[in-house]
């Protein structure tokens, strides 16, 4: 069996191989793993994510569809660990794939190294296509992904420093919805999805407002679109108390 989890989209491929920690499935054009059978009208823009526990387990989790996430027959209610062969449904009748996970590693220097990949927070990753020299979504020659960007907001008046992965990082008060997470006292004017982070796969990262209640200002201008985002630009979230600095970006 192949080192990394592979996942086949039925009845006839392709094959797709999980070269990383977690990876989003969903309809949105900014997800690195853009599949066009996922195009289906019953996926949402963000449908679910497959993710590696520290104990080397994989789970699945639905992102609030509209349609849900089916697994053994069952709608998902909450994140369910993965057996291989396993065939998972975005939508009851909706795009089909099977599970093809390797044998886990249960040993504490793996546990410590994927805890060390995926932060001491709870982090939603989303996964970079990268293909291979000649990929074709065969089994021998699976397209892979794998390799998220990160950044880093260092918060101006109390100096501390907000990291998170994944091609799309929301930032907000809800933290099952958010992954960077403000919910101070004195930040409650910070939307429970205030604001959010992406990384496009031509290089570019913007910013954007998600509708929240007292607005997104980038560089004292207001985020009414997608706006280009660089390190040392400063995101200010609603106002003045919660001004992030950006201190990192790596795509």
């Amino acid at each position: 069996m192949a080192e990394h989890p592979r996942l086949k989209l039925l009845p006839d491929g392709p094959f797709i191989e999980i070269d990383g920690g977690a990876l989003y499935l969903g309809r949105d054009c900014h997800l690195a793993a853009s599949i066009p059978a996922l195009k289906n009208k019953v996926v949402s823009n963000r449908h679910c994510c497959f993710k590696k526990e520290p104990d080397g387990q994989w789970t699945i989790e639905d992102l609030g569809s509209t349609n849900g996430t089916w697994l053994r027959g069952k709608r998902l209610a909450t994140r369910e660990r993965l057996k291989s062969a396993d065939v998972v449904s975005l939508g009851k009748n909706g795009p089909r794939l099977e599970c093809l996970l390797p044998q886990p590693v249960d040993d504490g220097a793996s546990a410590t190294m994927l805890e060390s990949d995926l932060g001491a927070s709870e982090t939603v990753l989303a996964a970079e296509e990268t293909l291979l020299a000649s990929p074709d979504g065969s089994a021998e020659r699976p397209f892979k992904v794998g390799r998220t960007p990160h950044v880093v907001l260092r918060h101006e008046r109390t100096g501390q420093e907000f990291g998170a992965k994944g091609y799309t990082i929301v930032i907000g008060r809800d933290p099952t919805a958010a992954q960077i997470v403000i919910r101070t006292d004195q930040e409650k004017h910070v939307s429970g999805r205030h604001a959010e982070i992406q990384f496009r796969s031509d290089g570019s990262v913007v910013v954007r407002d998600l509708g929240s209640k007292n607005g997104t200002w980038l560089n004292d201008g207001p985020v009414k679109a997608d706006t280009p985002l660089k390190v040392k630009d400063r995101i200010l979230l609603g106002n003045a108390p919660t001004l992030l600095i950006v201190a990192a970006l790596d795509n």
